[in-house]
């Protein structure tokens, strides 16, 4: 089957004992929490920047999400997780922020200490590293194959880990938790969350290309450094997902769109969409939700160009 073939080759490039294949991205942080079997309401660190399916992970699975705000970089603010943490805490979730990489010593140091589980979100970080290790494998790792992601499908997720126990667990779960025996009892909630065969393939082939991928985002982002003015500048990404930078105002980002270019809004503090509706510790993620815009890394030089032209000429 070819989904296996995936599981086994991205655990492999990876590097974790296990891998488990479901069918969307936001399957795999929903499964991801559910297959923990916490007491409900229990809580889960959440950045504030991130895209939305992070934050409604935690609230499918009937878990506390506790917002922390960003720092300049975008990334979870590390130094503010330890005062968010209390005794119901027991997660801590970080968003690897369109292919830049979150301190994963300060996060292992902090769930050492008060014995959390870590869940990454690298559905923008496929091939990124911290110390030489790939992100998705310091605890749980949580990967999309959405089409516009480093390595894609048309759709797909995937769950890594070297806890083969939980992996199991996982499997289980993604697919209705029929249990080994098959008979129709089913002792634990489960979803329909099953990779198809044919979206394994897509996959496959994309994961065979990555490295060519890889280095065709990073010339593309070199290019953009070397065209725009450092002050649009945002810190380096290990692997751009996307080129991101900070404008006065981003509603350019419409105009833009209307041109051709395949340009982005930031992220919105996830607190603040439903059905969360709060504003607390917003200040960062706020600011930059305002200025932030991306544009696309995996086009041609003469695009990167293009866009750059027009870009300017409304700046």
């Amino acid at each position: 089957m070819e989904f296996k073939l995936l599981e086994n080759k991205f655990a492999e490039y990876i590097g974790t004992e296990g891998c488990v294949t479901v069918n969307t991205g936001t399957a795999a942080l929903h499964v991801a929490l559910e297959a923990l079997q916490l007491p409900e309401n229990s809580e889960v660190i959440v950045p504030q920047f991130t895209m939305i399916a992070t934050a409604w992970a935690v609230y499918y699975s009937r878990l506390k999400p506790v917002f922390v705000d960003c720092d300049d970089s975008l990334l979870i603010d590390v130094n503010k997780i330890e005062e968010n943490i209390t005794k119901n805490t027991k997660v801590i979730m970080v968003t690897h922020i369109y292919g830049r990489v979150v301190n994963m010593d300060s996060v292992v140091a902090l769930a050492s200490k008060y014995n959390l589980r870590i869940i990454e979100d690298a559905a923008e970080a496929h091939g990124c590293t911290f110390d030489n290790k790939m992100v998705g494998s310091y605890d749980i790792g949580c990967f999309s194959f959405y089409r516009n992601k480093i390595i894609c499908g048309e759709e797909g997720g995937a769950i890594t880990s070297n806890d083969n126990e939980y992996l199991k667990v996982v499997e289980d779960m993604k697919c209705m938790s029929f249990g080994s025996k098959h008979n129709y009892m089913h002792n634990r909630i489960g979803f329909n969350y099953r990779m198809t065969n044919g979206q394994a393939e897509l996959i496959l082939e994309s994961l065979k290309n990555v490295d060519k991928n890889i280095k065709i985002r990073r010339q593309n982002a070199d290019l953009y450094d070397s065209i725009l003015h450092t002050d649009y500048h945002m810190p380096k990404r290990d692997v751009p997902w996307v080129y991101d930078i900070k404008v006065e105002n981003n509603d350019i980002v419409d105009i833009l769109k209307k041109e051709g270019v395949a340009a982005r809004h930031g992220f919105k503090p996830v607190s603040t969409c439903a059905p969360f509706m709060s504003n607390k510790n917003t200040e960062k993620s706020k600011h930059y939700s305002e200025k932030i815009m991306y544009l696309p890394v995996m086009c041609t030089q003469e695009d990167v160009k293009d866009n750059v032209k027009k870009l300017m000429r409304l700046l």
